[in-house]
């Protein structure tokens, strides 16, 4: 192989591989919890700013059995910064069972300007002892040309019947129309379901890739059952990316440019073995 086709190479290598890991979290996001034997809860929400940069309007709110709790703005957290919030608001729990919980923490990388980012982390409790969800699923996206697809597919893997309901954690940049607040419905033993859910990028946002949580709770006689399902909501192909078209086009270009250049180089060293082999 040639030495300019190598370095070509080379080049949209160098170019290509960084873009997988440029979506790089710099916000790390951890829950911790404490219930005492008559269900009351304690929780704390801990952010530490693990990039050099500091962030900004950093918002955490905590979601748990469908309702939301806002929780102190913070304003500016500087690289390594750490600091945990309290959180008193989570009702009491009555049933034996898991809960879940799910905290969402949107911030900005610049103060004034720059783009808004969300993390989404989960994490749960038992109360008394552990039972399992006998509800499973998954969730996988897909787009068309304005908005998003997310296809939720669940089963019941017990022989009983359950009431189970659902709340769909979005980021702050996202919205649906077709799941508000929360839904239910009845899933028959051994029944499996599935249904779709238009999603909305809204108005100048860029990012194009948004983690999702579906909460799922129900209850049997004392004992209450949950789970979560984690998806991510796109809005381009899996393959490609809005957001690094120019970078993919300049790469493209610059491959174009080397490789022509390395065609002419060795279309020109081949008329001269053939010029010279004819004066022979």
């Amino acid at each position: 192989m040639s030495s300019y086709l190598k370095f070509a190479i080379i080049l949209v290598l160098a170019g290509v591989v960084p873009l997988g890991f440029a979506q790089a979290q710099p916000l790390a996001v951890s829950i911790q919890s404490e219930v005492d034997d008559v269900g009351h809860v304690k929780l704390a929400l801990t952010m530490k700013n693990s990039s050099p940069e500091p962030v900004y309007h950093v918002r955490p709110m905590f979601h748990f059995h469908h309702s939301m709790s806002m929780m102190s703005k913070i304003m500016r957290l500087d690289p390594g910064q750490s600091i945990s919030l309290a959180n008193d608001q989570h009702p009491p729990v009555l049933r034996v069972g898991r809960y879940p919980l799910t905290a969402m923490v949107e911030y900005w990388t610049h103060p004034t300007s720059g783009s808004q980012q969300s993390v989404l982390v989960t994490d749960s409790f038992f109360f008394k002892e552990p039972v399992k969800s006998q509800v499973e699923g998954r969730l996988e996206s897909a787009t068309d040309s304005n908005s998003s697809i997310l296809k939720v597919f669940l089963q019941n893997r017990s022989p009983s019947f359950k009431n189970i309901r659902m709340m769909l954690v979005l980021p702050r940049g996202v919205e649906t129309r077709d799941f508000s607040d929360t839904m239910g419905f009845t899933m028959h033993g051994g029944e499996e379901k599935n249904f779709e859910v238009r999603v909305f990028r809204r108005e100048n946002q860029e990012q194009d890739r948004f983690p999702v949580r579906l909460m799922i709770e129900y209850g049997e006689m004392l004992k209450h059952y949950s789970g979560e399902i984690t998806g991510t909501v796109r809005f381009s192909p899996s393959w490609y990316s809005l957001k690094y078209m120019p970078h993919f086009t300049a790469l493209a270009f610059m491959a174009l440019v080397l490789l022509g250049y390395y065609y002419r180089i060795y279309n020109q060293k081949l008329k001269g073995s053939f010029h010279d082999s004819s004066n022979g």
